[in-house]
């Protein structure tokens, strides 16, 4: 990616995303990447998807107990009403504010997840920026699911849930990498790596597009 082709002065705020399958490492490089911006007194913003709306809340229950009857048309709608209160609610009066707004997830994940389980992809990008900004930069690990699925069986407390299948999210990977790999406005990054090297390769990516933005000292999380 030529970071030229997406960097300059912007009037309102920068919008990043952070995008992967399960366990690739989003939440972690999220944060890391929103304290760094913090520690240099830039205006900052994390959000995550979904959020702990009704919808949000919904997605999470279907995470944890299962599609049941749930259509896959009826999930996206779920996603995207979420998607929506929080651009509506968040996203949109921080970009306002001319903050960096960081997503851990966003519609990029709609695309590869609900295209997988049969949706028409361009139907959900459509929709999905009908109702959302496109960010400026989108940075998608890429790791095989085996190791995904590793990591999520290691962390404290988590077990997998319905959406973390091997062979789910081998579909889900690959529409990742070949739908949005010749994008100019997309980086792929190999996530199986050590933490601290994915986190120092992104932020070598996000800085050049910094350079010409003046952002004040606040900073939130949601």
């Amino acid at each position: 990616m030529s970071l030229s082709t997406v960097r300059g002065k912007r009037e309102e705020g920068l919008l990043i995303a952070i995008e992967g399958i399960d366990g690739a490492g989003k939440t972690t490089q999220s944060k890391i990447l929103y304290d760094k911006l913090k520690q240099e007194n830039l205006d900052v913003c994390l959000l995550h998807e979904p959020t702990e709306s009704i919808w949000g809340r919904k997605i999470q229950e279907i995470a944890r107990n299962g599609r049941q009857n749930l259509e896959p048309k009826q999930e996206f709608e779920l996603f995207h009403l979420d998607r929506k209160d929080d651009v509506k609610r968040h996203i949109i009066p921080a970009l306002k504010k001319n903050m960096i707004v960081i997503m851990d997830r966003y519609y990029f994940s709609s695309i590869s997840y609900q295209s997988a389980l049969g949706l028409d992809p361009d139907f959900i990008e459509k929709e999905s920026e009908r109702i959302a900004p496109r960010p400026l930069l989108t940075i998608i690990l890429d790791v095989p699911p085996r190791i995904a699925l590793l990591r999520i069986k290691n962390r404290a407390g988590t077990r997998k849930n319905h959406f973390e299948r091997e062979r789910y999210l081998t579909k889900v990977r690959k529409i990742f990498r070949e739908r949005f790999e010749d994008r100019p406005d997309v980086v792929i990054l190999d996530g199986s790596r050590d933490i601290d090297t994915v986190a120092s390769e992104i932020m070598n990516i996000v800085r050049p597009l910094l350079k010409e933005n003046y952002i004040s000292s606040r900073a939130c999380a949601v």
